[in-house]
């Protein structure tokens, strides 16, 4: 009988979580740092960092723009308080800033409070990652497109509009199809004309 109200209690406070943890809470405001934000474009990121005193573009890691149809990155850098800060670009349009902060400086636990305080109550809550959920891109002045914030251990804010990477991943996909597909046609061209 004692194992049938244990079973009782766990199977309702699974519901229970189950329940609370369903809710989307959105972003209070849309992530921006350093005037740095999603939906901006290559041109606008580069003026804001330069024209900062504290960011610095590091020439030795850009993985420059090769053409327009290639996502690229711009990386970023404040010794010694930020390791890094990475902006992903897809059509001329940011859709992810991932922060690296120095551990040594920016704890995960004060950067959660900063975070919390800021951008409101976290969907998920563990020791090492902390996630916010809503909506928050400015993707051509539509703002329901779903972005996450990450505060990953020990101290890495990430945000990222996953309709657009889940767009990038998509025709990164087609592409490495397309690679494979062309070049499969062109052993078989080798091989037959081999034969001649």
């Amino acid at each position: 009988m004692e194992s049938f109200f244990f079973w009782k209690k766990y199977i309702l406070s699974f519901l229970i979580l189950t329940f609370f943890l369903s809710f989307s809470y959105p972003l209070r405001k849309e992530f921006e740092y350093l005037e740095l934000k999603l939906g901006m474009s290559f041109a606008d990121v580069t003026n804001i960092i330069e024209k900062s005193e504290k960011l610095r573009i590091d020439e030795s890691r850009f993985f420059g723009k090769i053409n327009e149809e290639v996502p690229f990155i711009i990386k970023a850098t404040y010794f010694p308080f930020i390791e890094s800060i990475l902006i992903q670009f897809h059509n001329d349009k940011s859709y992810g800033i991932t922060i690296i902060f120095n551990p040594g400086y920016f704890d995960f636990f004060t950067l959660a409070g900063k975070l919390q305080e800021k951008y409101g109550t976290p969907l998920l809550r563990t020791s090492k990652l902390i996630l916010w959920e809503g909506s928050g891109s400015t993707n051509n002045g539509n703002t329901s497109d779903p972005v996450k914030l990450r505060l990953e251990y020990p101290s890495t804010v990430k945000v990222i509009d996953y309709n657009i990477m889940k767009q990038v991943n998509t025709e990164l996909s087609q592409n490495i199809v397309k690679i494979t597909n062309e070049s499969i046609i062109q052993s078989n061209k080798r091989a037959l004309l081999d034969e001649l």
